[in-house]
């Protein structure tokens, strides 16, 4: 490749860097009441290629693929080689409750930028951006008081965290690797809640608008060990985990009262304003495991056990209420005939996967559980270097015993993942 191809190349990734943070910093656009607690609705965060597989991460190392989820796999690059993936993540939503059914509704965003390419055949570095948690939720309560009418009260919020990383990784041994990713986590969320009275003509309604402010560093760690069995086959063990950590954060909060008419509102006076007040978001103890048993270009089975210690979350100060949760995954991939020359369809992968896990939220005395099943599909592009991942996953996140409300959700991503020979020099005759 020329150095004229690799600036080009550069480029391309800066602009879509660029564009990426400009479509982070609008108003996430979910609609899950379950958001309303911790630092909103924490996002899998997973790529095309392993979302197909039910998310399975620990013991995946692939060298054609970036697994940010666990930074050990990055000395598994191909030597020579820089990796390009981008991501576009498409959300069916429908809200249901024992009274009610909404509508599916659709929010379609970049999901994940990504880069990675080796130093040498013993360390790799990867970089990327991606979205951390989302905010969003409206619900409205009424209820009647003797003397005033209707009264309702609002709860309304938007936003997110997002988080961009550079990780590497090192083979301190033949088959041991260590990884770590050093994150930036920065976004804010911002909840309010009014209360108002559309039968009084000329009383004064009073909403309390909390922003959150987040800005810190936070780090991930991880760990593989290979086990070569014969030649063709492999066993890879894994693991991730995060320190507990406390991010640096700010709070504000504006409490005033308001008449509106329609659209048109017109404040009348403020009662608490505080500005930014600085303070910590103490982050939980998060740690998996997990293996994966492969023959090399043929097929490989997974699965992987994650556990965070929510419970000693806090926010400036104050604990959310928070369980401690777990996810357990399994899946696989299965490549019918890796380098056929006269049947495309046998080249392609085939992924499907299963996706069990028990979120940090327990209200009414009900765990609110997250169920979901995954297949994918990868299509590989002649004479060059890339791949197209599609994977869909279906599933559903709460119940509606206890009056409390279930997520039905149907997720597409689609994934483009470049591979370019970025450091190979030509040989002149």
């Amino acid at each position: 490749m020329t150095i004229n191809k690799n600036i080009k190349y550069f480029l391309i990734l800066i602009l879509l860097t660029a564009t990426f943070f400009s479509t982070s910093a609008q108003d996430v656009r979910i609609s899950s009441p379950y958001s309303y607690y911790g630092l909103g609705e924490i996002q899998d965060n997973h790529s095309a290629y392993s979302a197909g597989m039910g998310g399975i991460k620990m013991g995946v190392r692939n060298p054609s693929f970036i697994n940010y989820e666990n930074p050990a796999s990055y000395s598994a690059f191909d030597t020579n080689t820089f990796i390009f993936d981008i991501g576009l993540v498409s959300n069916f939503n429908q809200l249901q409750s024992s009274v009610a059914t909404q509508a599916f509704t659709n929010h379609t965003s970049v999901g994940y930028l990504l880069f990675g390419f080796p130093v040498n055949h013993w360390c790799g570095i990867s970089a990327g951006i991606l979205p951390y948690s989302k905010t969003g939720y409206q619900v409205v309560t009424r209820d009647t008081m003797d003397n005033v009418g209707q009264v309702n009260e609002k709860f309304d919020a938007t936003g997110g965290i997002n988080k961009a990383y550079i990780g590497t990784s090192f083979k301190l041994f033949k088959h041991l690797s260590l990884g770590l990713n050093v994150g930036y986590l920065f976004g804010s969320t911002n909840k309010n809640r009014s209360i108002y009275t559309p039968d009084q003509s000329y009383s004064f309604d009073i909403r309390v608008i909390n922003k959150m402010r987040l800005s810190s560093l936070y780090l991930d760690y991880g760990l593989q060990y290979q086990i070569n069995i014969k030649k063709k086959y492999g066993l890879t063990l894994g693991t991730r985990f995060n320190l507990p950590t406390n991010l640096s954060a700010k709070q504000s909060q504006l409490a005033e009262r308001f008449t509106a008419s329609g659209d048109v509102e017109s404040i009348k006076d403020t009662l608490i304003n505080i500005d930014e007040a600085s303070g910590t978001i103490k982050m939980p103890l998060s740690i998996g495991g997990g293996l994966t048993f492969m023959k090399k270009n043929a097929w490989m089975v997974g699965a992987d056990f994650d556990w965070q210690n929510w419970k000693k979350f806090k926010s400036f100060g104050v604990s959310d209420s928070l369980a401690n949760s777990f996810t357990f995954a399994i899946g696989g991939e299965i490549i019918p005939h890796y380098s056929s020359l006269t049947n495309y369809w046998k080249k392609m992968s085939y992924r499907f996967g299963f996706n069990y896990g028990q979120s940090n939220l327990e209200l009414k005395n009900t765990k609110i559980n997250d169920f979901s099943v995954t297949i994918g599909i990868g299509f590989p592009l002649r004479k060059i270097r890339t791949m197209i991942n599609l994977a869909i996953e279906a599933g559903k996140k709460g119940t509606i015993n206890q009056d409390l409300i279930q997520e039905n959700y149907i997720k597409f991503t689609l994934g483009f993942s470049f591979r370019e020979f970025w450091f190979f020099r030509p040989k002149l005759n």
